[in-house]
């Protein structure tokens, strides 16, 4: 049996907040209609929920109208990030090639479809993870995507590692043990695994006993 580790992205692999806040800026500045700037506090609220929750960083214009821009933000960031790509925490590449040699690396995301794509390219990961799913490509949620994931990819057992209350619901609603990373952008109450950097992955996953290792 191969032994699979799941991450979330923002928060947990890289911070992209400031870059995507700028990217969206930008794009939503050419609308005369909206009158507001999205901050970085603001944008990071919303960071790791489905891309629909989106809509509300644009309070002076209506849903249908937010809808549009926000479509156009999600594609407009993607290329964006590849010339302004996001940073991943410290020691976090170290600690996926380590892991790589000794587990099968996936991805997870609520993000849009593309965005996992600019995130391994612009990093130099790409040879490292076997596959990823996200709600851009399915339009279903978090626990939803995990186990397609893991049915597409026949995984029997893995980890999630992810930064927020919803990642960690995901991981339950599928019976995977959950790793807290507490260094990112979202609040866990009661995590039993946690790794303040990326660096103490490797041995909090070994303490967890749910592989044989």
């Amino acid at each position: 049996m191969n032994k699979a580790l799941i991450f979330d992205v923002d928060g947990t692999l890289w911070d992209a907040v400031s870059v995507i806040t700028d990217s969206w800026n930008l794009t939503a500045g050419r609308y005369k209609e909206i009158t507001t700037t999205i901050s970085p506090s603001e944008m990071s609220k919303y960071m790791g929920q489905p891309m629909s929750a989106f809509v509300k960083l644009f309070p002076t214009i209506d849903e249908r109208k937010a809808l549009e821009v926000l479509d156009k933000c999600c594609k407009e960031e993607i290329d964006y990030l590849y010339d302004h790509p996001g940073r991943l925490y410290d020691g976090m590449k170290e600690t996926i090639i380590r892991l790589s040699n000794d587990y099968d690396l996936y991805i997870v995301s609520n993000c849009q479809e593309g965005y996992i794509e600019a995130l391994l390219h612009t990093t130099g990961l790409e040879s490292y993870f076997k596959d990823f799913e996200n709600f851009g490509r399915t339009g279903k949620l978090k626990d939803e995507n995990i186990r397609i994931l893991m049915e597409r990819c026949d995984i029997k057992k893995a980890i999630y590692i992810g930064d927020t209350a919803t990642d960690m619901d995901s991981a339950f609603k599928n019976d995977l043990p959950f790793i807290y990373a507490s260094y990112g952008m979202g609040e866990v109450d009661n995590a039993r695994y946690l790794i303040n950097s990326p660096s103490e992955l490797p041995e909090v996953i070994k303490s967890t006993r749910y592989y044989e290792l």
